[in-house]
């Protein structure tokens, strides 16, 4: 076990090292480490002006970056801005709007003309056996007690008073 774990500590310790050992460029070389100097002297320089002081902080932020890199002047020391992203995809044409010869098949409706109904049969009265008045209905599935004026509820076999529970049958 203890084996496992000084030949697990073993390869931890060499991969780590050669990935340090490959990006490592520092320190740089003398005549960089002089215009670094330099630079840096430019920077804290009260003679200097506004516009020297930020050229030199740009260049040392450079080679504190990228030791080796070489010095860029002139209008192509800045980079011009460009997009995120393209405003237009290159990869797609656009699309072209071609009519289509034959339209293609659809669902089609047919409205058939239902004969004539009859008119349904007038509703004939129904007589409350407990007082012999007539009920008359007023509405598909309603009609209206003269007596008490309530509305009666219909039923299969009559009319049904809600508020009490009476049948007057039909």
């Amino acid at each position: 076990m203890i084996a496992r774990l000084a030949i697990g500590l073993a390869l931890a310790i060499t991969v780590t090292s050669t990935a340090a050992i490959e990006s490592t460029d520092w320190p740089p070389s003398p005549e960089t480490l002089a215009r670094m100097r330099e630079l840096q002297s430019k920077i804290g320089d009260p003679a200097a002006t506004k516009d020297e002081r930020e050229g030199a902080k740009r260049d040392l932020e450079r080679l504190m970056k990228i030791p080796g890199a070489p010095e860029r002047k002139g209008p192509e020391a800045k980079k011009p801005a460009r997009a995120a992203i393209e405003p237009f995809p290159s990869v797609a044409a656009p699309f072209e709007y071609k009519p289509l010869r034959e339209p293609p098949p659809t669902a089609r409706l047919e409205v058939v003309d239902d004969p004539p109904q009859p008119p349904a049969p007038p509703r004939k009265p129904v007589i409350d056996p407990a007082t012999g008045r007539l009920i008359q209905p007023t509405s598909p599935g309603a009609a209206v007690d003269p007596r008490t004026g309530r509305i009666l509820q219909e039923a299969p076999a009559g009319y049904i008073d809600p508020r009490t529970g009476r049948l007057i049958p039909k």
